[in-house]
């Protein structure tokens, strides 16, 4: 009776070489939008800005001080207001603009819903996608 232990070795190692042959320019669609090529310079600037690791930090910074406006936003009864509240009324507008660039970036960059890989085919983008829409 042979052990089993080699075969997991196997599934190891094609889950391995999978990962490295699934990179992420192999999956892209040749279309976004059914109109941006991957050759376009709009939507190469868009990939890069997305896939850049400081444009994460920025986004994941926004979300926590987005997060941190709405802990101090105190409501009023009867649309009675304060100026902090409409200081972060105000700010909340930057929070909008910003995560609707991105939401355009993205979508841009991966296309809306066509290919498999796109925009709100993957979980986390579709929730942005809708708070955004929501907005």
């Amino acid at each position: 009776n042979k052990p089993r232990f080699p075969l997991k070795l196997n599934k190891r190692a094609q889950y391995a070489k999978s990962k490295k042959q699934g990179s992420n320019a192999n999956t892209r669609p040749a279309r976004a939008l059914f109109c941006l090529k991957l050759n376009n310079p709009i939507r190469r600037a868009c990939i890069s800005l997305v896939e850049w690791k400081p444009f994460d930090i920025f986004i994941l910074i926004a979300i926590f001080a987005n997060c941190m406006a709405l802990a101090v936003y105190i409501p009023f009864p009867q649309d009675d207001s304060n100026s902090t509240n409409h200081d972060l009324e105000t700010v909340e507008h930057v929070f909008l603009v910003i995560f609707t660039i991105e939401t355009f970036l993205k979508i841009i960059a991966y296309g809306l819903v066509a290919h498999q890989n796109a925009y709100v085919r993957n979980g986390w983008n579709m929730l942005d996608f809708v708070i955004v829409v929501v907005g």
